[in-house]
């Protein structure tokens, strides 16, 4: 096959271009992961290096995450060329094209392949932590990994899959990751940590992005490269699963299949003479041990024949279904008129169940003549009078059951589980000519299946706008593939890639104003770390003395975070940019009333580029000017003496008289003069990322946080500040309403308790809320509506959450709130784990219950 490297480069463009925001996902992963760590740990010592992990870790985030991509490039240009060199010689022997890819492969892997006899310990532990990153990593993105293999060799222009020559494999990730540790030159405790924590989330971030790659080639009618069979004893007789048609589509691999995934399109096996063996499945209900040998390993009965028995019987129960009359009940809509009406009207995530089977009639305005339960089946026997195998019986009872156990999950909405039972026609027709394909989560046979069921997550009310519309292209694409005649997967590989061309459209169309938010919030949240270790510094200053502690909330805090702002701002490198650390010693000396009545001339000239370099730093973070009220006018307090003995000296005209009528111990000292207390000259870390009024309301905080600012006007002053009172009363409601629930929230909390509403537990509340990850989803009640939201974001200490609901619509919150609204129900998690994956499961442990010793007999072979 000629090479396609247009497509490919496409491919390793898109794949560099993906790479910094999944290793900035993979960073705050591991910097989560980490921080629980540190908390949990008994050792102080420990505690100690889980924390310097993660923050150097954290340190580290902006320049790995521009550099990673540009390194990816390099590698994968250099493994392409191999390649490439390979796909030109195709006369070469295996054992040169062995040797190419070894010479491509990456030091990772010939690293941990050498003898560790011939290097130092450094090596030796760097050998053994790469070789356990990957370990992790490869798990996660095995069945992704192998129908990329299959693509990617094609566009390579090779023979046949070449899984090492695959320049996107998870070792060239792998390998460049660590090869950006080592270049940090951090000690060896960090590294290991930091491979340890960041498996996991790389796992995850690359099945994602090989996902998205497989629909790309998909979309450009690339079609995948097949396994190469080996003569060895190990793949010799071992026809699995395509019956007539050859090829086994499982994504178990064998010691004789070259690339390390399964036989696909082998042209050695079909080819194979029949097997002598007939199997009498007539009057059989398929559910004993030649079921399960199917099941979990493939069926060693599989390729038998069938007796002319068997197909009497079925022909028997085909003609049976063509004379019977329809069983199936009417739609919901038909059968009881008005009650759709109410189901409607009632809250989305209380609505009770409606069951769903392979026996429910569908709306034929929605699925034609494939609505009624007596078409489907028809269908199944049918195709299982056509049947020449025993796999090809198997398999087709399998997808049966399959559909009815997905029609029956309750975390989908009604008309996706009828599009699966829909859908059932053309299952049935691919597992005649791939009877196991559901044991492999690549296949795109399940896949259609299962990305469906995972996008329908994102909707929780099956009459809202927005499900209707994700609906519509769903339903499209299952009819077209009820009316084509299945010979492969490719019909439901360009059904669900024109499904996930439309997905990602209406993704890049939510995701701007999404970044654009989320960028704001991590760059808050560094902000706010480099202003806790900036307050953490000047809280060590030695001419903190006397100083009122007025003064020092405002060092620790605004001021702190104006620093830190200009410090990430910064493209100089400056040591004190905007000079905003110079305002510092300045700002202590002028309020220090024994020595600034020594020498008035000095702070008199000093006050106004003071206060000006103090409003240019609140206005660099977009602080709302009433906010700083309460500290300017208690600074001017603190001023006023120097400014009064001003007036004093210009009124006598005498500059000595002033000196001894107004020492300090002459005037009392009012609240903001005092001396800090011990408490308030230490420094602490702020609870939550400090952000401006703009940034709450992008990241929907209906109930924003207080400025720190916000909480200094004495109360009994409310009377003169007009504004500034205003701007006191909405902040410490803010903080109230913050910590609680909203209006919305308190009616349907009302509503919940009038009906015995159970709440949660706090424990409870809070181990919910600490199993949450990126991208798992919920139900939140918000404006007297219930909403799919999905987490997208929590800060790296867990105290602040962002979850974004259809359109990208943000609602951010603090973690107590979380965990209120988990407790009294108001934000459910949603179980997202695999679909299709758990309703094999319930088949298997269905077929393991129903299994007796009377069932277990052999059928009769001949």
């Amino acid at each position: 096959m000629a090479s396609q490297p247009d497509v490919l480069q496409s491919c390793l463009q898109a794949a560099a271009a993906a790479a910094r925001p999944a290793l900035e996902k993979c960073m705050e992963d591991a910097v989560a992961g980490l921080q629980v760590a540190e908390t949990q740990s008994m050792k102080a010592v420990e505690r100690d290096e889980i924390g310097t992990a993660w923050r150097e870790l954290l340190k580290n985030k902006s320049s790995w995450s521009a550099q990673y991509p540009a390194n990816l490039l390099v590698h994968f240009k250099t493994h392409a060329a191999a390649a490439a060199q390979a796909a030109r010689s195709p006369e070469a022997s295996q054992e040169q094209l062995t040797a190419a890819a070894a010479a491509s492969s990456s030091a990772f892997a010939s690293l941990t392949q050498a003898s560790f006899s011939l290097v130092d310990d450094k090596d030796v532990s760097q050998a053994i932590e790469s070789s356990r990153l990957l370990q992790q990593v490869l798990p996660a993105v095995d069945h992704v990994l192998a129908e990329l293999n299959k693509l990617i060799s094609t566009v390579q222009g090779l023979p046949n899959v070449r899984a090492e020559l695959n320049p996107l494999r998870p070792e060239v990730f792998a390998q460049t990751l660590r090869e950006m540790i080592e270049a940090a030159n951090t000690a060896p405790a960090n590294a290991s940590l930091w491979l340890k924590y960041m498996a996991e989330p790389l796992g995850r971030e690359l099945t994602r992005l090989y996902e998205r790659l497989v629909n790309q080639l998909e979309l450009a009618n690339v079609q995948g490269a097949s396994y190469r069979v080996l003569p060895t004893p190990a793949s010799v007789g071992r026809a699995r699963g395509r019956g007539g048609n050859g090829s086994s589509g499982s994504g178990t691999g064998s010691g004789g299949v070259e690339g390390g995934g399964a036989i696909a399109g082998s042209g050695e096996e079909a080819g194979a003479k029949p097997a002598p063996e007939y199997a009498d499945l007539s009057n059989y209900e398929i559910r004993d041990e030649l079921f399960q040998d199917f099941l979990f390993h493939g069926g060693s009965n599989a390729h038998h024949g069938l007796t002319p028995s068997y197909y009497e019987t079925v022909e028997e129960e085909l003609a049976a279904l063509q004379s019977a009359p329809d069983s199936g009940s009417a739609p919901l809509a038909e059968s009881r008129p008005g009650y759709l009406s109410d189901y409607e009207d009632m809250p989305a995530v209380d609505r009770p169940q409606r069951l769903v089977d392979e026996r429910s009639q569908l709306s034929p305005k929605v699925w034609g003549s494939y609505a009624k339960p007596r078409e489907r089946a028809i269908v199944r026997t049918q195709l299982k009078k056509e049947a020449r195998q025993v796999g090809q019986v198997l398999g087709l009872e399998v997808v049966r059951k399959l559909v009815n156990q997905v029609a029956q999950d309750p975390r989908l909405l009604v008309p996706v589980r009828e599009a699966i039972v829909a859908l059932e026609p053309s299952l049935l027709r691919l597992a005649m000519v791939d009877p196991r394909f559901f044991s492999d989560e690549g296949h795109a046979g399940r896949r259609v299946m299962e990305r469906v069921a995972q996008r329908s997550f994102k909707y929780n009310d099956e009459f809202s706008p927005e499900f209707l519309a994700f609906f519509e292209p769903v339903t499209r694409a299952f009819n077209e593939l009820n009316g084509l005649t299945i010979e492969d997967a490719q019909p439901f590989a360009m059904a669900l890639a024109t499904l996930e061309y439309g997905w990602d459209e209406q993704d890049q169309l939510e995701s701007e104003n999404r970044n654009n938010v989320l960028q704001a919030l991590r760059f808050a949240e560094e902000r706010q770390t480099q202003a806790d270790q900036i307050a953490f510094e000047l809280s060590t200053r030695a001419d903190l003395d006397k100083v009122p502690g007025l003064v020092l909330d405002f060092l620790f805090g605004p001021w702190a975070l104006a620093m830190a702002h200009a410090r990430l701002a910064d493209t100089r490198n400056q040591v004190d940019p905007m000079g905003f650390g110079s305002v510092v010693p300045d700002l202590l000396w002028s309020v220090k009333r024994e020595v600034t009545l020594k020498r008035p001339a000095k702070l008199i000239e000093m006050i106004p580029s003071l206060l000006g370099k103090l409003h240019e730093g609140l206005a660099l973070l977009g602080q709302d000017p009433r906010e700083s009220e309460p500290f300017f006018e208690g600074l001017m307090k603190l001023h006023r003496p120097v400014l009064k003995l001003r007036r004093l000296k210009s009124q006598r005209d005498a500059e000595e008289s002033g000196l001894t009528s107004l020492d300090s111990g002459s005037m009392p000292l009012e609240a903001e003069e005092l001396p800090a207390t011990p408490e308030q000259r230490r420094a602490k870390a702020a609870a939550h990322p400090w952000l401006a009024r703009d940034d709450l309301d992008a990241a929907g905080f209906e109930d924003t946080l207080p400025t720190a600012p916000g909480e200094l006007m004495p109360l009994e002053e409310e009377h003169e500040k007009p504004a500034a009172v205003q701007a006191v009363k909405a902040a410490r409601a803010a903080l109230a309403a913050a910590e609680e629930i909203d209006s919305s929230h308190a009616e349907l909390l009302a509503e919940q308790q009038a009906c015995a509403v159970p709440a949660l537990a706090q424990g409870d509340a809070e181990r919910l809320l600490m199993s949450l990850r990126s991208g798992h989803w919920v139900d939140l009640y918000s404006r007297r509506r219930w909403l799919r939201a999905q987490l997208i974001w929590a800060s790296t200490k867990g105290t602040l959450f962002m979850f974004v609901s259809h359109g990208g619509q943000p609602h951010s919150m603090t973690k107590r709130s979380c965990e209120r609204l988990i407790r009294e129900r108001l934000l459910r998690p949603v179980d997202n784990q695999g679909v299709v994956a758990q309703a094999l499961d319930a088949v298997a442990s269905e077929v393991a219950s129903q299994t007796t010793p009377a069932a277990q007999a052999e059928p009769e072979t001949a």
